[in-house]
């Protein structure tokens, strides 16, 4: 991940903050600097987001699920 890359994501993922937007890692709620350093270390596979929305469309919350091959494993505390 790039110097740019991190700068963009830490901007995003404030914005989403400030906005009470719920951040989950891998299906439990966290904090936008765990998601940084999630995304930062990960070496044998990336995170995908994905947008939750309600019905009308609105976005309540954003997720990041880490995908890899079989043998990625992800380790959490």
């Amino acid at each position: 991940m790039t110097k740019k890359e991190k700068q963009r994501l830490h901007r995003e993922l404030q914005t989403y903050v400030r906005k009470g937007i719920p951040l989950l890692l891998n299906g439990r709620q966290t904090t936008a600097k765990r998601i940084e350093k999630a995304c930062q270390i990960a070496e044998a596979g990336e995170y995908m987001r994905d947008y939750i929305q309600d019905e009308q469309g609105r976005l309540q919350g954003l997720s990041f699920d880490f995908i890899g091959g079989a043998d990625c494993q992800l380790y959490t505390k």
